[in-house]
């Protein structure tokens, strides 16, 4: 996949759904790297973090928050907090950085498991800003799984490497939504958009899980509406200006987790 996007520090991101384009996101990169992500799920999304331990992934949940931010520091911690609470960051984990100097890196964001989209902001819909990006369904939208990766801008050119068990995949690759990007100050923002078996209806909420950085937490449904989290080390390679991240195998380190109950 070539790279062709200006970059913008600010992105409103929204999903076509049927002939309506809702807002699901919005994304803020500062001069430091850190990048800010809001959602209108979030006031009563369900919160999932990793952080590594010697015994292998942490567990951390928590239920709503309220409406608040998610922050990816350049620093490499990662962290949510309502807008109330400005020291408040709640799940804090630290991992791989986002920009030191002049240095940047690739990262895992989060993966989300989204509610239905409804939100379309009033007075300003779909395109009204220049810098406003839409993710738009080859085929009639249903419930899916969306990852997020930071790659530095330096990247020309992008490629995903991504695999599930047979069992495991309700669409061809690619068929659903698929794999695309839109770009920040210093960082592109590759999404990945998946199917798996077992996801019959949208969640009442959002579902949002990040780790360090250095792991993809990859979400798999389950039977009665469950969802186990299969644990992933992304592997990055750039060759000139080309970068391929292979998300393909498991962790052989990690177990998976779960169930989780998404209903």
């Amino acid at each position: 996949m070539k790279v062709t996007m200006d970059a913008s520090p600010k992105r409103r991101i929204f999903l076509k759904k049927g002939e309506e384009r809702h807002q699901v996101f919005s994304f803020t990169q500062h001069a430091d790297g850190s990048i800010y992500c809001g959602s209108p799920t979030f006031a009563d999304a369900k919160w999932i973090a990793f952080a590594m331990t010697q015994q292998g992934p942490a567990v951390g949940v928590a239920e709503s928050l309220g409406d608040g931010k998610m922050s990816l520091h350049g620093s490499g911690m990662v962290g949510v907090r309502p807008h109330d609470q400005p020291g408040g960051h709640q799940l804090a984990v630290l991992g791989n950085l986002l920009k030191s100097g002049n240095e940047l890196r690739a990262r895992h964001l989060f993966t989300v498991f989204p509610s239905e989209p409804n939100h379309l902001p009033v007075g300003s819909p779909a395109f009204n800003r220049d810098s406003d990006y839409c993710m738009e369904s080859k085929e009639e939208l249903r419930p899916f799984l969306l990852a997020f990766f930071a790659v530095p801008a330096i990247a020309t050119k992008m490629d995903f490497i991504f695999s599930l068990d047979t069992d495991q995949l309700a669409n061809i690759p690619n068929d659903f939504l698929g794999m695309n990007f839109f770009t920040l100050r210093y960082h592109h923002i590759l999404w990945f958009a998946y199917r798996t078996t077992h996801l019959p209806e949208w969640p009442k909420v959002s579902h949002y899980s990040y780790s360090d950085g250095y792991l993809f937490p990859v979400f798999i449904g389950t039977p009665n509406s469950r969802l186990t989290v299969e644990i992933r080390e992304p592997r990055y390679s750039l060759s000139g200006n080309a970068l391929t991240i292979d998300c393909s195998s498991p962790d052989s380190q990690h177990d998976r987790t779960g169930p989780i109950d998404h209903r």
